[in-house]
């Protein structure tokens, strides 16, 4: 049985049925039209907003996704640092509404949606992990010769490393250590070894 609903509520229904899609029957298996059975309205109902499932889709993730917390004047660089990491770690491992990365992996098989993903979740995501790296480089907390192109993108690949090899978030300890490895830790800055 269909139901007529417009603007946000319809969004909101068919961006709901879109993860539970996606849950359910993995990338491969994503569809427009279970889009729609699930949210109990017409296929046309989607194109006329979206072109095809990977717009469809990615829309869906990005509505879903919790931000990372930028940084704050109140934290230290390492605090900022690390209380973003442990915000991915929590989006990785699934414990948001967002798909976990066993579930995201599946997008990356279509080259297109991998690069669709790249450029508007995970350039994102770093974009604030690079605000807070330059906020710890401003206040004279992280020494600017520890920055590298790589900085930013060590601690996320970190995470996915162990979660898709042991199927576990690291440990708060084990997050610590990572921010340690990226800026040093208090009083022993990476840059100034």
């Amino acid at each position: 049985m269909r139901t007529r609903r417009r603007g946000n509520e319809l969004e909101s229904a068919v961006y709901e049925s879109a993860m539970a899609e996606l849950a359910a029957t993995g990338y491969a298996g994503f569809t427009m039209d279970g889009v729609a059975a699930r949210a109990r309205c017409g296929k046309a109902v989607l194109y006329r907003r979206w072109p095809g499932k990977r717009e469809l889709l990615l829309a869906a993730l990005r509505a879903y996704i919790p931000p990372l917390p930028a940084a704050r004047r109140d934290r230290s660089a390492r605090q900022n640092l690390l209380a973003g990491l442990s915000s991915l770690a929590d989006v990785l491992a699934g414990k948001t509404a967002y798909p976990a990365l066993f579930v995201v992996v599946q997008l990356f098989h279509d080259a297109e949606m991998r690069a669709l993903y790249a450029e508007s979740i995970v350039a994102q995501r770093t974009k604030v992990l690079d605000e807070i790296i330059a906020a710890g480089v401003s206040s004279g907390e992280i020494a600017p010769s520890a920055v590298t192109a790589f900085t930013t993108r060590t601690g996320p690949a970190l995470i996915v490393q162990r979660i898709l090899l042991t199927g576990t978030v690291p440990t708060r300890s084990e997050l610590e250590q990572i921010v340690d490895t990226l800026i040093g830790r208090p009083g022993h800055p990476v840059g100034d070894r």
